[in-house]
């Protein structure tokens, strides 16, 4: 069996998921969801108003963005390592891009140059298998995201699979993925079976936090 060899820097990172979208099509991946039902359950608790900042990390082909668009928000903004990934996007919202900033930057070291309410995650972060990339995804959230702003984050579950397009990642509970974050305040946990493409289950858990400064009990 060949040793899984993971891109280390950002260069390679952004090869890497340019490879991994590049020819395919968007429901050829296992991530593909049409309707992002456990994201979106997590996003009505937070109560955003529709002028709020938004940004999602690693949207990738994520219809996220569309739905978020379809509810009235107009400060969107999805980053992305793959170029491909977001002109996917881009061409399928067609006029509507105009309204969303889609731009390609790194997690680990992101600095939009502005703060956001909610910073969603959606299978990113259990990716990060090395402390490093937690502490660099942790300086970037903080460096992103307003003092009262919330957070949604996604990874695999303890019965999820360890393994995503031919990299290793770490499975959470709700109360691993919690303590993650330190400074926030859990307000509300999520689970869903997700069925991929082609027929398997993969656990996601997911949890929605606040500052703690602001968390409501």
């Amino acid at each position: 069996m060949n040793e899984i060899v993971r891109p280390e820097d950002a260069a390679a990172r952004k090869a890497y998921w340019e490879n991994v979208h590049d020819g395919k099509s968007v429901d050829s991946v296992s991530w593909w969801q049409s309707v992002p039902g456990l994201s979106l359950g997590l996003v009505d608790r937070a109560g955003l108003a529709e002028d709020e900042a938004f940004i999602d990390v690693g949207a990738g082909w994520s219809t996220l963005v569309d739905h978020l668009l379809a509810r009235g928000h107009r400060d969107v903004t999805a980053i992305d390592l793959s170029t491909t990934a977001l002109q996917t996007v881009r061409d399928r919202l067609g006029p509507d891009a105009a309204d969303v900033v889609l731009e390609v930057a790194d997690v680990l070291d992101l600095d939009m140059g502005r703060r956001y309410a909610l910073w969603h995650d959606r299978a990113v972060y259990h990716f990060l298998t090395e402390p490093e990339e937690r502490s660099d995804y942790l300086t970037s959230l903080r460096r992103s995201l307003q003092p009262e702003g919330w957070l949604v984050v996604a990874t695999f579950g303890p019965d999820g699979p360890t393994t995503c397009s031919g990299l290793p990642i770490i499975r959470y509970t709700h109360e691993e993925l919690a303590a993650e974050f330190p400074g926030f305040e859990l307000v509300d946990t999520a689970g869903e079976d997700h069925l991929t493409p082609w027929g398997t289950n993969q656990q996601f858990t997911a949890v929605l936090m606040r500052h703690a400064s602001l968390a409501q009990p």
